[in-house]
C-alpha cells in the first residue's frame, strides 16, 4: 500500500512540474535605432545562442539556472541583463555602439602592389572542421606576426566540405596581447556558403578598413554562427600555428595546425 501511494504521488509531481524542467527565453537583440544586431551571442552560465539575422533570439533555461544574461557583439558594449529583466520569457535588448579608434587608410592602387602577408601553410592529412554544437561557440584560425604595415585586402579559404543547406561564417580579426584578444575591425565580415561552394576556393574581400601594425600579432577568428540545419562545414588542414576559442567559456587553446588560409593585402 505505501509502495503504490508512493508511486501516486511521484506521478502527480510529474504531471504538475513542466516535463522539462526549463524556461524559454525569446526576445530581439537591436540597436539604438531599433535595427536588429544579427548574430549577437546571448549568454546565460554556460548555455548561449546566437541571434538571426535581424536580432531575434530563443534560449532554454533550466530552472536552476539563475545568472544574469550576457550579450555581446563587437560592434556594440557587452551589456548584462539581469535574471529578473529576463526571467518572465520576453525581453528587448538594445546595445550601445562601441567605439572604435581604427585611423584611416589611404591606399594608391597604382602605386602599391598586391602581396601575400600570410600563406596557407604546409597541408596536412584531414581537415578542420565546424559542427552543429559549435555553432557561435567555437573559432579557429591563423596566428601570425608581421614584419610591416599592412591593409587587408582579401582573404581566400577552400571549402572542401559543406553539408549545410545553408550556413553564414564569421570572421573577425583580432591584435592578440597575451590573452587578451582585441578586434581591429568595427564590423565581423560574413560569408553565406551552401554544398555548392563544395571544393570551391571563396574569397572575402574587405572595405579596405583592417590594418595591421608592424611587429603586431594577430589571430583571424572563424567560426560558423548559424546553419539551416545539422550539417557540418570541413576545410583541409594545414600547418600553421593557430588558436582554437571557446567563446562562451573565454578560454583558447594554441595548436599547430588550422584550417588553411591565404591572407592578401597591401603595404602602407
Amino acid at each position: 500500500m505505501k509502495r503504490f501511494l508512493f508511486l501516486f504521488v511521484v506521478l502527480c509531481v510529474a504531471f504538475v512540474l513542466p516535463s522539462n524542467g526549463q524556461t524559454k527565453v525569446t526576445g530581439r537583440v537591436v540597436d539604438a535605432n531599433g535595427h536588429g544586431i544579427e548574430y549577437a551571442t546571448v549568454c546565460v552560465d554556460s548555455l548561449f545562442c546566437i541571434s538571426d539575422a535581424d536580432g531575434h533570439f530563443n534560449l532554454q533555461l533550466p530552472h536552476s539556472v539563475n545568472a544574469d544574461m550576457s550579450v555581446s557583439h563587437i560592434s556594440f558594449k557587452t551589456k548584462l541583463v539581469p535574471r529578473s529583466v529576463f526571467q518572465q520569457g520576453n525581453v528587448n535588448i538594445a546595445l550601445e555602439e562601441r567605439a572604435y579608434n581604427l585611423g584611416s587608410v589611404d591606399i594608391v592602387a597604382k602605386q602599391t602592389k598586391l602581396e601575400t602577408i600570410v600563406g596557407r601553410g604546409m597541408k596536412l592529412p584531414g581537415d578542420a572542421a565546424f559542427g552543429k554544437e559549435q555553432q557561435g561557440k567555437v573559432e579557429m584560425g591563423p596566428l601570425f606576426s608581421v614584419k610591416r604595415d599592412y591593409v587587408v585586402a582579401s582573404f581566400d579559404m577552400k571549402v572542401e566540405e559543406c553539408t549545410y543547406h545553408q550556413c553564414v561564417v564569421r570572421l573577425i580579426v583580432y591584435e592578440v596581447h597575451g590573452a587578451k584578444f582585441e578586434p581591429v575591425q568595427s564590423k565581423p565580415l560574413y560569408l553565406a556558403l551552401t554544398p555548392a561552394n563544395q571544393n570551391t576556393h571563396i574569397k572575402i574581400k574587405t572595405q579596405g578598413d583592417i590594418t595591421l601594425k608592424k611587429g603586431g600579432t594577430y589571430y583571424i577568428g572563424v567560426s560558423v554562427v548559424s546553419g539551416s540545419n545539422a550539417g557540418t562545414l570541413h576545410f583541409p588542414a594545414h600547418l600553421r600555428s593557430s588558436y582554437v576559442r571557446n567563446l562562451v567559456k573565454g578560454t583558447f587553446k594554441k595548436l599547430p595546425a588550422t584550417l588553411g588560409m591565404v591572407i592578401k593585402g597591401y603595404r602602407i
